[in-house]
């Protein structure tokens, strides 16, 4: 691993003093007294230039030896160990010996002037192979191209190998009249050794003009057609002192050849690379990612996730800003203990209407508090009880105002909910009721007010933007927030008029729990079909949901319950197979046709039923906070899960299922959207790759229930962000 300065001279050597000036401060601080000396440094910044380790010089035969000869005794007067001079500078501070890079000159035979065809071709093909050798040697470290001199089609020909093999800096010399208004003797090696006057700050800026990606056609490998790499085109030199004669017979221009071949058939390459690509893909990714060079998909493919817990902060910012589809999040559990103080605030009116009424049992738990520890408290004051503290008072007046006394103390509430699960080692597989009970303070008890179901929308729509969700589906049932005199039309249209403010692709999935009473059910989809059938109704629902426990009742007894849903052709999730067995997922399938199934984890029991949902491209819905806290699963963060099953989320995908990752309840399993992605790495030995993650952010947006053309449109506005992303966070750069 080298950093290596690949540059072409002409007949002004001191173009080099310039490029190093640039890029080795600390050898030859050559713009120290410059006036604009601090954009210099700020272009060193921007680019992630570094100094150099080596540099390789390319000219012609002709006219050369006076110019050579000036640049290898500049070279030599700045070598610590050949140079007094050079050594007292160093103890002065002003240079820094071990960045003194090496220096490689190449003259290519049979190129005196470069004033015919065959003298041309010769510097093209040597110029490439140089370039391409300097690319590979330069791996892990940076390669910096400049064409800082010499005949215009040496220009060109470097231009032409940048965008070829690809540099990390391009630098541009340009020609100056400065040195022709002086004597020759005024600008020796020994003048540039030094800072220059500040009067030079015109004829001597060098220019760069950033980062060349690798073409993709270099590394392709089809057919007999073999990835281009320096081993099939060597050098062949030999060495007289530090210059190297590199020969080149004009019949056997081969890299020239097999470059010119490639450029010729690149549109078809490029094809059959994207088809080979698919081919090793049991599902497809964005499609636009196939297009992207080789070293960037295989960079994506080996960037692994959710490994190292000191790098969890950044890899959770790079998460937060791809765009993200969330399917699965429950209306009655996404608050933390802070937003649910912000719920019982907004309920101020109704709470000032039965402040008298309240009174007693406010000063009650307020003395139990002051009094008793959070443990205790909770021991003796179940927080199920809590709604019904004060009675014949409309809800959910008794919970907010409970919640209140916690106004400014969000940290203990979040202890008083939570006690020792607060600590991730401690919340794992707590079963489902004891999860369940975690809501307690925040489910259907809650959202009994306008005022709480609005604000509980706000709070939504705040985390869908702040985790750059595009499109959210999101699951309540209506008539569970009725108690405070609502009517379950009223619900649904007040969730999506918040929703609209702050959403523009959404949509309301009503849930249906299995230990409802089947009347309950049965009024669930008279609602549905209410509102299907209404021709003025813009209402979002596009789904209905089977939820809860699935032990509580098979899918088998409700299909005649659902079959009005299934005839109005709306889309159908199941929660199976996350406490129950691959029997229960069978019955969500072939009982009521559903499109998505929730959790699944235990799938591959059923071979049979995981081709069933290849064959029909059902989508599963997992959940990882969620399910790694009831059932509980091998975290490569928490040493104490060592014991406990893998993850089958990884298995599933490679398998080819469409797997999305959702957040489910994220104020119950203190998660957010992002967090869910990383989880779900977490969750996987190994980790997950980019190319693993972005192709679950494209499972989520193709199973969707959103309509057909916004389903579209999203995925082409997503796989263009993504792509934008991925440039712009380095992986232009091979190297970085």
């Amino acid at each position: 691993m080298s950093n290596i300065l690949v540059t072409t001279m002409g007949l002004s050597w001191q173009n080099l003093p310039q490029i190093l000036g640039l890029t080795n401060p600390n050898v030859v601080d050559l713009y120290r007294f410059h006036p604009s000396n601090d954009r210099i440094a700020r272009i060193r910044e921007e680019f992630g230039i570094q100094p150099v380790d080596e540099v390789w010089v390319i000219t012609t035969t002709g006219n050369m030896d006076p110019q050579l000869a000036d640049l290898q005794k500049w070279h030599a007067l700045l070598e610590p160990s050949n140079s007094l001079f050079a050594e007292l500078k160093e103890w002065q501070g002003l240079i820094d010996a071990s960045f003194w890079p090496a220096l490689k000159i190449f003259q290519v035979s049979g190129t005196e002037d470069l004033t015919s065809e065959t003298e041309c071709r010769i510097m093209k093909e040597a110029m490439l192979r140089i370039v391409l050798h300097a690319s590979e040697y330069a791996a892990g470290g940076k390669l910096l191209l400049s064409f800082a001199g010499g005949a215009k089609t040496m220009s060109a020909d470097m231009q032409l190998a940048a965008t070829l093999f690809g540099c990390d800096v391009m630098i541009h010399v340009v020609k100056d009249d400065m040195y022709s208004m002086k004597p020759a003797s005024d600008f020796g090696p020994e003048q540039f050794t030094a800072s220059l006057p500040a009067d030079f700050k015109d004829a001597i800026t060098p220019l760069v003009t950033g980062k060349i990606s690798k073409n993709a056609l270099v590394g392709m490998s089809l057919g007999d057609m073999s990835p281009i790499q320096a081993s099939d085109y060597p050098f062949v030199s030999s060495e007289n002192e530090k210059v190297a004669l590199f020969r080149v017979d004009p019949s056997e221009l081969f890299l020239s050849q097999a470059i010119e071949n490639r450029m010729k058939h690149a549109e078809y390459l490029a094809g059959f690379c994207t088809n080979a690509l698919l081919g090793q893909d049991n599902d497809a990714n964005f499609l636009s990612l196939y297009s992207l060079p080789s070293w960037i998909i295989d960079k994506l493919k080996k960037t692994r996730l959710g490994i190292h817990p000191e790098k969890e902060s950044v890899e959770l910012e790079w998460l937060n800003k791809l765009p993200k589809a969330a399917l699965h999040c429950h209306l009655d559990g996404i608050l933390d203990a802070s937003e649910l103080i912000r719920v019982a605030n907004a309920n101020y009116l109704l709470l000032d209407r039965y402040k008298m009424r309240t009174a007693f049992q406010i000063r009650e738990w307020r003395r139990l508090l002051d009094r008793l520890s959070i443990a205790d408290f909770r021991e003796q004051i179940p927080l199920n009880t809590i709604a019904d503290a004060v009675r014949d008072i409309p809800e959910p007046v008794s919970l907010c105002a409970f919640i209140q006394l916690f106004n400014g103390a969000s940290d203990i509430l979040d202890d008083l909910i939570y006690g020792n699960k607060r600590i991730e080692s401690a919340f794992v597989s707590t079963g489902f009721n004891a999860y369940e009970a975690l809501g307690d303070l925040q489910g259907a008890r809650l959202l009994q007010s306008e005022a709480s179901i609005r604000e509980t929308c706000r709070i939504l729509a705040e985390k869908a933007e702040l985790h750059n969700i595009r499109y959210l589906e999101v699951r309540c049932s209506p008539f569970k927030y009725i108690a405070g005199g609502l009517n379950p039309i009223q619900v649904v249209d007040i969730i999506e008029e918040e929703l609209c403010k702050s959403l523009k692709d959404f949509s309301i999935v009503f849930t249906a729990g299995r230990h409802r009473l089947k009347a309950d059910i049965v009024q669930l989809v008279n609602v549905a079909k209410r509102i299907m059938e209404n021709p003025k109704s813009s209402c979002r629902l596009r789904g209905f949901d089977l939820t809860e426990n699935e032990a509580s009742s098979p899918a088998k007894d409700l299909r005649r319950y659902f079959s009005p849903v299934m005839a109005k052709c709306q889309h159908i999730t199941i929660n199976a197979g996350e406490n129950g067995d691959v029997a229960s997922t069978w019955e969500a399938v072939h009982q009521l046709n559903a499109e998505r199934v929730s959790h699944c984890l235990s799938l591959t029991d059923n071979p049979a039923m995981l081709e069933e949902f290849l064959d029909r491209n059902i989508a599963i819905e997992m959940c990882p906070s969620s399910n790694f806290q009831i059932m509980g699963f091998r975290d490569n963060y928490i040493s104490e899960t060592g014991n406990k099953p893998e993850y089958p989320l990884k298995d599933y995908l490679d398998r080819g299922i469409r797997v999305t990752v959702n957040a489910d309840n994220p104020g119950i399993s203190r998660t957010d959207f992002s967090r869910e992605l990383h989880r779900a790495a977490r969750l996987t030995p190994g980790g997950l790759s980019v190319w693993e993650i972005l192709k679950i952010v494209r499972n989520g947006f193709k199973a969707s229930f959103a309509g057909y053309a916004t389903r579209n449109r999203l995925l082409r506005e997503v796989e263009a962000e993504i792509i934008d992303l991925i440039q712009k966070e380095g992986y232009r750069n091979n190297t970085s």
